[in-house]
């Protein structure tokens, strides 16, 4: 047992249940938070100017997200988790936000939530972020927007239908790194652009990832914190096992989108906005074994998206798990390729641009090329920030521009990914018809664009 769970084990012996909310209580009494607008001064809000948001799934990048929103002055005005422990740091936090296990319970209550922020596992977003945005509830949540195609069809549906400001987590995207990349490649400084790698070292030291959990084995006793059923959401049942939760799920089909879905949306994004690419018209794949449960050790996706507008046909090329593509032959040797764990590399007819994760740090190669290029013309009003946008798109003041329509248009892509990884032993290019979301060329393909035959009574309802 490593060191770390050691100490997990450690803080859970002899505190029961209720132990641990009597410790949450006292906690909450000594210690939280204070959002900037309380102290009033500069970024003050009127409290009738705030919105009352309902923060569901709080633990991890949750916690973040909420923090950001109370920052920007909003009222945090509840919390939803189902899982207690993993939930505890930003439930002590806002001691006046009301607390909920079951979303469900909380938006049928609760009126006065104006908006609500998702930031639980993949198989839940879409079931929590329909059942808000039916009630009139605006909408902010984590990337990838869905699990399944289906779903992110389903999402930017009733986002258009009940007119709510929807936003999508991938903070990148309201990056000035990234609006520079977009006018770079609109203004046509590497010339065109018919080719593009991205890549992530993903899962490597992040998550597990390859292997089945041995259910026949005696699995752990559920913690007294946890609320296992809610968690498992719409996915089919399976005992409690801490290769799902709190944070392993990512690598899990029924849970998860692998590291295409956690990564894509920061790497492929900025290829995907700048040259407007719609839907892929064929896909291929190849990785390290893949048992159907979790997702294989590393693999590689190639699309080929179709001629549009002015520009020619575009391939766009994913590694993962520290598989990496060919190293341009300009890039100096000791250079490195990306940061933060990936990057992208734009093949132009008069150049290449390449950048880190989140399209940080854009820089030409051969860098002498930089002299030659220059600086893009700013054509492109900048965000002022992914929460920001959102919130004043709810108010009324503006648009978003990682909006459920385009968020799911970029989901879509990455989940057609993971299909092609599913089944990359068919040696066939799947052959993607958007209009009528299908396979044209592999008919057992099209069982896992919507898996809510899958899906447990109650939420499948939910997602419609």
């Amino acid at each position: 047992m490593s060191e770390k769970k050691e100490d997990e084990v450690e803080k859970k012996k002899g505190l029961s249940r209720k132990d641990f909310l009597s410790t949450s209580a006292t906690a909450a009494a000594g210690f939280f938070v204070v959002p900037r607008h309380v102290l009033g001064g500069p970024g003050y809000t009127a409290p009738s100017d705030k919105l009352n948001i309902a923060c569901i799934g709080v633990g991890g990048m949750g916690a973040s997200n909420t923090r950001s929103l109370a920052e920007l002055g909003e009222n945090i005005y509840a919390l939803c988790d189902v899982d207690e422990e993993y939930a505890a740091e930003t439930l002590y936090s806002y001691p006046k936000a009301k607390r909920y296990v079951d979303f469900r319970e909380m938006l049928d209550k609760e009126d006065e939530i104006d908006a609500v922020m998702v930031a639980t596992p993949d198989n839940t977003h879409a079931a929590i972020a329909i059942y808000a945005m039916e009630r009139g509830k605006h909408a902010f949540v984590q990337k990838p927007l869905t699990r399944t195609i289906y779903e992110a069809r389903r999402m930017a549906e009733v986002a258009e239908e009940t007119g709510v400001a929807t936003q999508m987590g991938n903070q990148g995207h309201a990056y000035e790194s990234t609006y520079k990349i977009v006018e770079y490649i609109r203004q046509g400084v590497i010339g065109e652009v018919s080719e593009v790698d991205c890549w992530t070292n993903r899962p490597k030291g992040y998550w597990p990832q390859g292997a089945q959990v041995n259910e026949a084995d005696e699995m752990p006793v559920v913690p007294y914190t946890m609320h296992w059923d809610l968690w498992v959401g719409p996915s089919p049942y399976r005992p409690y096992h801490p290769d799902y939760a709190p944070f392993a799920w990512r690598g899990r089909w029924d849970f998860g989108s692998g590291s295409l879905g956690d990564m894509g949306a920061h790497i492929m994004d900025q290829p995907y906005w700048a040259l407007d690419l719609g839907m892929p018209e064929q896909v291929h794949a190849s990785s390290t074994p893949f048992n159907g449960e979790a997702f294989p050790l590393g693999s590689s996706v190639h699309y080929t998206f179709p001629a549009k507008g002015d520009r020619g046909e575009v391939k766009l090329n994913w590694y993962d798990g520290g598989l990496l593509p060919p190293r341009p032959a300009e890039l100096a040797d000791g250079k490195q390729m990306g940061a933060g764990g990936g990057g992208m590399i734009f093949h132009g007819t008069e150049g290449k641009l390449m950048a880190d994760v989140y399209g940080q740090n854009a820089r030409f190669i051969p860098e002498s090329d930089i002299d030659k290029f220059g600086q893009p013309d700013k054509t492109m009003d900048r965000s002022p920030g992914i929460h920001e946008e959102w919130v004043q798109a709810a108010k009324g003041n503006s648009e978003t521009s990682s909006n459920f329509q385009y968020g799911a248009a970029l989901t879509e892509t990455m989940l057609i990914g993971n299909l092609a990884i599913r089944f990359s032993d068919s040696n066939k290019k799947l052959q993607w018809d958007a209009e009528n979301m299908s396979v044209k060329n592999l008919q057992e393909a099209n069982a896992w664009l919507d898996e809510r035959n899958n899906f447990r009574t109650g939420w499948r309802e939910i997602i419609g």
